[in-house]
């Protein structure tokens, strides 16, 4: 059977060079291919029109208050990635990978993230401008948000440069949280002789809080109850899903200071 179907074959080109010589036979494998090509262009043609649509029905199905957030958080990352030189593969996909890993955006979500990356890029906002637009537009809640990704992308590779805690500095005072600047870091989880928390933990723990060495036991409690209410899970429905569980890490490490200041002694127990 193999032997006949390459029989026919040859048979096949025999005929052609029979009818029409060389020229027909080259003329005949430049159509078969000028089709692949046209299918494979109205192939991709096809599928970049899909994708496109596919975000732009994304976007159009969430509030204008998600889009601008997410609009000004990815410029914003853009510029932290930035610092250090110009931008390049790895710094993009550390963006694209904490939206993927962290907030769970997948398919159209991941291509709207891309093409605000590339628009990022282009722009020449200042960063100022952004954090002033953010601050008059969005409350507390969404602003220390902004902050507490910056800080999570920053240490993605476990180290934050110098240049890094300025920048992530520098957002947080055009926003209006120098006193929780501190509250973003990760101190070491040591204890000082007889249990009680060491001095960064307790540092950590009032920066996390709003407040500095020096509050008393009403401040502390005040600031506590006051975060508590402000930092609601429930009071970023309008950002979506995605964000509610950056707002959930955010309360537990609210309660998680109040228990470290009532266990070092400046809050009553």
């Amino acid at each position: 059977m193999p032997y006949r179907t390459n029989l026919g074959c040859l048979w096949g080109v025999l005929l052609v060079l029979l009818l029409g010589g060389m020229p027909l036979l080259i003329g005949v494998v430049r159509v078969f291919f000028g089709l692949v090509l046209i299918v494979f262009v109205v192939g991709m043609a096809a599928t970049w029109w899909i994708r496109r649509n596919a975000v732009l029905h994304y976007t159009q199905t969430r509030g204008s208050r998600h889009r601008v957030f997410v609009e000004k958080l990815v410029v914003l990352l853009v510029r932290l990635a930035e610092i250090d030189g110009e931008l390049d593969r790895r710094e993009v996909a550390a963006i694209r990978q904490f939206f993927q890993n962290d907030l769970g955006y997948k398919d159209e979500q991941l291509l709207w993230i891309r093409d605000l990356i590339k628009e990022s890029r282009r722009s020449t906002e200042d960063v100022e401008a952004i954090c002033s637009e953010i601050r008059s537009n969005f409350m507390l809640q969404e602003r220390v948000i902004v902050l507490q990704v910056l800080a999570r992308v920053a240490n993605a590779d476990g180290r934050v440069t110098e240049s890094e805690r300025e920048y992530v500095e520098r957002v947080a005072r055009f926003l209006g949280l120098e006193a929780f600047i501190g509250g973003f870091g990760a101190s070491s989880p040591g204890s000082m002789p007889g249990g009680k928390p060491g001095a960064d933990q307790v540092d950590e723990a009032l920066a996390t809080l709003g407040l500095r060495r020096g509050a008393g036991p009403d401040d502390i409690k005040a600031a506590w109850r006051s975060l508590s209410k402000e930092n609601h899970p429930d009071r970023v429905t309008h950002l979506g899903e995605e964000f509610r569980s950056l707002a959930e890490e955010r309360m537990r490490k609210i309660n998680s200071a109040y228990e470290t200041l009532k266990d070092s002694g400046l809050a009553a127990p």
